[in-house]
Order: structure tokens, then sequence, then C-alpha cells
């Protein structure tokens, strides 16, 4: 990972980022890894875990 004080960092200003253009790439490479038979590490990154929800103990 590149930081701030490294010389080769280069910072860009919220208005040039794209991110439609950045999403677009996250579906690509997740499509290419389903299809690359990489798809068990592509449905645990598409993974929701329901939350249950805890019953209160009822009070007597």
């Amino acid at each position: 990972m590149i930081r701030i004080t490294d010389k080769s960092f280069r910072y860009t200003p919220s208005f040039n980022t794209d991110l439609r253009k950045k999403f677009r790439k996250m579906e690509q490479k997740r499509r290419a890894a389903e299809a690359s038979g990489m798809a068990s590490e592509a449905a645990m990154a598409n993974c929701v875990v329901p939350m249950v929800a805890r019953r209160s103990a009822q009070k007597s």
C-alpha cells in the first residue's frame, strides 16, 4: 500500500474520481473469478449472513 509520505503517492481529488468505473471493475473481477473456477471465493465475497434476533427471557 502506498503511503502519503511516499514520493510515488499522487493525490486524486474526489471530483476526479469515478465510482461507476470502480464498481464496474469490481463486478468484472467478480464475474471473472466465477468463470475461472473460483466460484467458492466469489460466493464467499457475496455472502450475506442473516442476523438472528435473540429473544429475551420472559419475566414471570
